[in-house]
């Protein structure tokens, strides 16, 4: 049956070329594939020497340390093996990952780091590598010939969350206060020279429009290469509300003044104007203000002096006030 395939084949071919079907050379060409068939199978009988990669994933490292350098991924084993078993690999290129536990293996000790420096031969990991891909291939050199690990101590550290959260409010509203994270603060863990750099951990970047209504959420936090962070994510609460205008009279007040002396200003108030949520409107009392000018700026030629503000209500936003500058006289005490 195989042969009458050949057979047929070999006409198809030569009738799509338009050559004609001798029968002669019908009967060499198929003599000729299979020969060639029969040589193909022999040489796969032979023994064979080739390269075959193998992907490695290391598990159960040392919890008290941090991995600080990068290990190999894959292995290039080379290999000896019938020509078959060679070619069901090459045809297959499949392998299971080649898992390596690294408190299991043999680790010996370099010196002269800062790190803890160790080092595992690949060589006494042959018999493993052959139980896992098969008894009929043997090894016979793996690359790297050796695998380093260095590392370094665990520390840990806490740090508060800071925002990448840009909340703006719909007209007429405003955000009321900072945003809320819970938890406020994580706590990150690795190398100590990394961890040691890291003050505050940041949340994704995230805009939101708009805003009407108080807001709820949960936001994942900025991954840090060879961190560990104790939380992925946080949750997140933004407080929105109305606001509206609102304005007070100031006392003004003069600092620096020499004793001996006296300086009167022209006015002796301030306006000042804000914008502050409906809920804080009543809790704005002109005492929670302090507007001053300096008598040391009193040489300015123009007599007049800058008024500035000091201090003022956290709540409130817009700040704005009237006059800027005021005049002055000095009197003798």
């Amino acid at each position: 049956m195989v042969a009458k395939n050949i057979e047929d084949n070999i006409k198809n071919f030569l009738n799509k070329k338009n050559i004609k079907a001798d029968r002669r050379l019908i009967v060499f060409l198929f003599f000729v594939v299979l020969a060639t068939i029969f040589w193909f199978l022999n040489q796969l009988e032979e023994e064979y020497v080739t390269d075959i990669s193998l992907p490695v994933r290391y598990t159960n490292m040392p919890p008290e340390k941090i991995l600080v350098n990068e290990l190999p991924e894959y292995f290039n084993i080379r290999v000896r093996a019938h020509g078959y078993k060679l070619l069901e690999y090459k045809i297959s290129n499949k392998f299971l990952p080649f898992q390596i536990n690294v408190n299991s293996i043999t680790l010996r000790m370099l010196s002269g780091s800062d790190f803890s420096k160790l080092y595992a031969l690949t060589r006494l990991m042959d018999d493993k590598i052959e139980n896992q891909l098969s008894s009929e291939l043997e090894i016979v050199s793996i690359s790297p010939d050796t695998i380093y690990f260095e590392f370094a101590e665990r520390i840990f550290k806490k740090v508060p969350i800071a925002s990448g959260i840009n909340a703006k409010p719909a007209t007429q509203f405003m955000i009321y206060g900072d945003i809320n994270f819970n938890p406020d603060s994580i706590t990150i863990s690795g190398a100590e020279p990394i961890v040691d750099t890291i003050n505050e951990v940041y949340t994704s970047q995230l805009e939101l429009l708009d805003l009407e209504v108080n807001f709820k959420d949960d936001i994942k936090l900025m991954k840090i290469n060879n961190v560990n962070f104790s939380e992925d994510k946080v949750d997140y609460s933004i407080n929105v509300e109305k606001f509206t205008e609102g304005s007070q009279k100031i006392k003004l007040h003069v600092v620096n003044v020499p004793d001996s002396l006296i300086i009167r200003t022209f006015p002796k108030e301030i306006t000042v104007t804000y914008l502050v949520a409906l809920s804080d409107y009543e809790k704005v009392l002109p005492e929670l203000f302090e507007a001053v000018v300096d008598f040391k700026e009193t040489t300015n030629e123009l007599n007049l002096l800058n008024i500035k503000i000091q201090n003022s209500p956290d709540y409130i936003r817009s700040l704005r006030y009237n006059p800027k500058t005021v005049e002055y006289i000095i009197e003798r005490k």
